[in-house]
């Protein structure tokens, strides 16, 4: 019991370490907005501050690990617990047929029903380890989603970097640079904000390199507010772009909304799309965790 205790309670430091870690954000605005600064030295600056988040994506990749040994561990815990008492039983079996007596019966009858809260308790577990998994696993993904922001990001600067140093003037719009305002809008937890941009450049046609991108955070938005039945058909307009790099991504999202509405069956046919068709994507392990899971 001391044991379980202990590993639920690493389990609740490790989520607040990863919710502080998540909180923080890159202050772009902040930067390119200082007239002080120099063109390079706005980049030095940027640079610096990605290297700040990247030291806390690491840090929660270490949180992320540190939580599934302990969840590993208390798996391996629960079933000997429950092998022992298997065992018990059979013994306690034994001993009944060759004993005859109403006392001893009684006694009999007091140790199965004993035995039978332990196994509901024992289910219960195995239930709260699964959910305990699937919210690791959340938060696994949205690291991934940060270092995926932070690679695009650093894309994104390098080319606005490139355009002031050539000067350039356009009257039309800066799809480059809208794209980064909405999604540093998200990273700063301005989601409805964000999710108006991301629309807006979606509607005026935002060059192919970036559509995509801009389709997959609008149904990124719809998840982190919890309204999946939307997220699912956001998610899935992702896949209609032919060279998109987001499909792998988005099919994992899919698996995961149908996850939340308890639809196993849509949720198991979007894993095995990712088995099948992204064998050498980050997902394709964990896809198929999932798929034995439920299985």
């Amino acid at each position: 019991m001391i044991k379980i205790t202990s590993l639920i309670l690493i389990f609740l430091i490790g989520c607040s370490n990863t919710s502080k870690a998540t909180s923080s954000g890159i202050n772009f605005d902040q930067v390119l907005k200082n007239e002080s600064l120099s063109d390079s030295d706005k980049l030095i600056e940027l640079q610096i501050q990605i290297s700040k988040q990247e030291d806390q994506i690491l840090r929660m990749q270490n949180n992320a690990s540190n939580l599934k040994k302990s969840f590993d561990s208390l798996k391996v815990s629960n079933d000997s617990v429950i092998f022992f008492l298997e065992s018990q039983i059979d013994s306690f079996r034994l001993e009944q047929s060759m004993l005859i007596g109403p006392e001893f019966s009684n006694n009999i009858i007091k140790l199965y029903n004993k035995v039978n809260i332990l196994e509901d308790r024992a289910f219960f577990m195995d239930s709260l380890y699964f959910d305990l998994v699937t919210d690791m696993v959340i938060i696994e993904n949205q690291i991934a989603s940060i270092e995926n922001s932070i690679k695009e990001i650093s894309i994104i600067n390098k080319e606005i970097s490139s355009e002031f140093r050539e000067g350039v003037n356009d009257l039309v719009i800066d799809y480059s640079y809208e794209y980064k305002v909405a999604h540093q809008m998200y990273m700063k937890g301005d989601y409805d904000s964000s999710l108006e941009k991301f629309q807006f450049l979606l509607n005026n046609k935002i060059s192919n390199d970036l559509a995509d991108n801009c389709q997959f955070w609008v149904a990124q938005i719809f998840f982190i507010k919890n309204d999946y039945e939307q997220a699912i058909n956001e998610f899935s307009l992702v896949l209609n772009y032919s060279n998109s790099n987001k499909k792998s991504d988005a099919l994992y999202k899919i698996g995961l909304c149908y996850i939340k509405i308890n639809d196993s069956t849509n949720a198991i046919k979007a894993f095995q799309k990712i088995i099948k068709n992204y064998p050498k994507s980050e997902y394709y392990s964990r896809a198929n965790e999932f798929i034995l899971n439920f299985k």
